[in-house]
């Protein structure tokens, strides 16, 4: 399909990263990982994601989201466009992602409506809507909010093969029981 390999990332993974990447692709198993502070955390997860999608999403798009990455705070998302749209852009695919937080505008004609930075993002929540990012970054009370709103409830299907949960260490106690419920 023209698209590259995993094995054509242009960086040599540290162990935990492989590891993480072989449990993913070929065990199929879910992981928690634990390092420190720019060890590549990232990459442990959105490298094996992206490529799963490429090769398994049809012509790159889909029905529904596909991958949700669920974070505590906006400005972790924010953090992430970057990196997110350079792994995609790397593996020649057309896949998308979405922010979907309270600062996403309803409308291209709203106010608060910014082109999006990056090709492979879409920018307003009637786009989203009517696009279907492949990949979705939001936070568990946006997520809550989709779940139960007409508008949105179309996102979600049986196609959502990824849940990425970001810094899990601050999602404890009631927090962490309302993010355990959400996501059955």
């Amino acid at each position: 399909d023209g698209s590259r390999d995993i094995e054509d990332i242009p960086f040599r993974p540290y162990k935990h990263q492989f590891e993480s990447w072989d449990t993913l692709l070929t065990k199929g198993k879910s992981i928690v990982v634990t390092s420190g502070t720019g060890s590549g955390k990232t990459e442990c997860f959105m490298v094996p994601l992206i490529h799963d999608l490429t090769k398994n999403t049809h012509e790159g798009r889909n029905e529904a989201v596909e991958a949700i990455f669920l974070y505590p705070l906006n400005a972790l998302m924010e953090d992430q466009k970057e990196r997110l749209n350079n792994y995609i852009t790397f593996s020649e695919n057309d896949l998308k992602f979405a922010v979907y937080n309270g600062n996403t505008p309803e409308n291209t004609l709203s106010s608060n409506y910014e082109a999006p930075e990056y090709n492979t993002e879409i920018g307003s929540r009637d786009e989203i809507r009517k696009e279907k990012p492949n990949i979705l970054l939001t936070n568990p009370s946006m997520l809550e909010y989709m779940l139960l709103r007409e508008n949105d409830r179309d996102l979600f299907s049986q196609d959502l093969k990824w849940i990425v949960i970001d810094e899990t260490h601050t999602f404890k106690g009631s927090a962490g029981a309302e993010l355990a419920m959400l996501i059955r």
